[in-house]
């Protein structure tokens, strides 16, 4: 279990005991209606102390309770937005030295995924790598079929870190006998957490539903109104799959009525809708295929990110929709940031202006795509309004990229200059050894172009304040 779940955890008490929320109050000696505002997920528990006080008094299994964080340096400040005060690297809570789990929690689509985790001392650093001497159990975890990890802790300046890597040899021709050494820049914090959470928690979900799946994609129909997945069986995961590329194919399937400039409204408001971006190999793929004519024209795309879905979001969900807005400026799609959530039901659409509006909505759409093609001048005009008034009033405007990343940063609650540094490093290692994709749907293409143009726009950014890991 982790922090920001205690919310649930505590409903789900009461519902079992019988208990009012005054009653779960006195126990862990606090307010009715801080309990209320843990309940409703307007608190956040992340002091150890006082998260180890409420499972404690909870009954929670200490075994349970998986990776937790020391402190949180972006919970929401007076304002209710993340704040961006400064931490060390070792803000996580060290896995315990020997075999255990690095527990992942569930998102709105992505379940609780628990990954097997061998944590052992570092023997050396050298360069920019942690060592592990060889020893009978590592050889045995390098070769575990399922996704494993090897953590390899070191302690700098008094303090525990760690550093993660997949535990299986990634090169065809390793062996589990091989020596191991972790880039340092796999250092555990809110960028590699992320990575972890989103990849695992797909994988898991598509790899659960292999055999569906493959039914459910191989008869496809992209056509408007198709149910997302006929197979209600398939997990929440798959149906965003499914969705997606139902989408995806639709679009493409209008992309030379488009031209060569389309604006583009997204419906994506958290990391874990905006991680398929990086993670699903058709997105790619589309995104290559969709990319505009003239990289320096009018092309753009909009987003509604209203302040309660920023302050609702963990760090390493946030640094996730990061990532995926600067992989559409990597393409030449300038983005434009609403904070208005009168936009929130907006329907996805590709808009050519004044020609033909293709509509392809997948994400919160409650199990049904919503697809269209219309030159109606009335809806013609509407799309045209939306996009028009967020680019003028976008909470993330700049002539330049790299500015619009930046602004894009500050808003999310993120340090620019942090995510500028650890995107250098994780691109000059590749994502491959953290988090190899071990189903057919699922690539790193999406993810490492993201981080390779991050550290190329970011890279010039003054220091202004210690970089924001946990």
């Amino acid at each position: 279990m982790a922090a920001w779940e205690l919310g649930t955890v505590v409903k789900l008490f009461r519902k079992h005991t019988g208990l009012s929320q005054a009653g779960v109050a006195r126990m862990v000696s606090i307010d009715q209606a801080e309990v209320s505002r843990l309940e409703r997920g307007l608190k956040q528990i992340r002091d150890r102390r006082q998260f180890v006080q409420w499972t404690d008094a909870l009954g929670v299994p200490e075994e349970l309770l998986g990776l937790l964080p020391t402190a949180d340096p972006h919970s929401p400040d007076s304002t209710g937005r993340p704040g961006m005060a400064a931490t060390r690297a070792h803000g996580y809570a060290a896995l315990p030295e020997g075999p255990g789990q690095l527990l992942l929690p569930a998102g709105r689509s992505v379940s609780t995924t628990a990954l097997p985790a061998l944590s052992l001392p570092a023997a050396s650093f050298l360069g920019d790598s942690l060592l592990l001497d060889s020893r009978p159990e590592l050889s045995a975890w390098r070769a575990m079929p399922m996704r494993a990890l090897i953590v390899a802790n070191r302690t700098v300046d008094g303090a525990m870190r760690q550093f993660v890597i997949d535990a299986r040899p990634a090169s065809p021709g390793g062996t589990a006998s091989d020596p191991v050494d972790i880039p340092a820049a796999y250092e555990l914090d809110d960028l590699t957490y992320g990575i972890l959470w989103a990849m695992s928690g797909f994988e898991a979900a598509l790899l659960g539903d292999d055999q569906a799946l493959y039914t459910s994609l191989a008869s496809l129909t992209v056509l408007p109104g198709t149910p997302v997945a006929s197979d209600h069986g398939l997990t929440e995961v798959s149906r965003m799959l499914i969705g997606s590329e139902t989408a995806a194919r639709y679009i493409l399937g209008h992309r030379d009525h488009l031209g060569d400039e389309p604006v583009f409204w997204t419906r994506e408001q958290r990391g874990e809708e905006a991680a398929t971006w990086l993670f699903f190999k058709h997105k790619y793929r589309y995104l290559e295929r969709m990319a505009p004519r003239h990289p320096d024209g009018a092309s753009g795309r909009g987003f509604c990110v209203p302040d309660a879905a920023v302050a609702a979001s963990p760090a390493y969900e946030r640094v996730l929709l990061f990532l995926a807005i600067a992989l559409m400026e990597s393409f030449g799609i300038r983005t434009w940031v609403t904070d208005d959530s009168g936009f929130a039901h907006t329907d996805g659409f590709a808009l050519s202006r004044g020609r033909r509006a293709v509509i392809a909505s997948w994400v919160r759409t409650k199990g049904a795509s919503h697809l269209a093609v219309t030159a109606r001048p009335g809806v013609l005009r509407t799309f045209a309004d939306v996009t028009g008034h967020v680019s003028h009033h976008s909470a993330t405007a700049a002539e330049q990229t790299g500015q619009r990343l930046a602004a894009t940063a500050e808003y999310l609650g993120l340090d620019a200059y942090w995510l500028g540094r650890r995107c250098a490093q994780l691109s000059a290692v590749g994502t491959e050894r953290l988090a190899r994709p071990r189903s057919r749907l699922l690539g790193l293409e999406g993810l490492e172009a993201a981080c390779q143009f991050v550290s190329e726009q970011l890279v010039i950014l003054p220091r202004t304040r210690t970089a924001p890991t946990r």
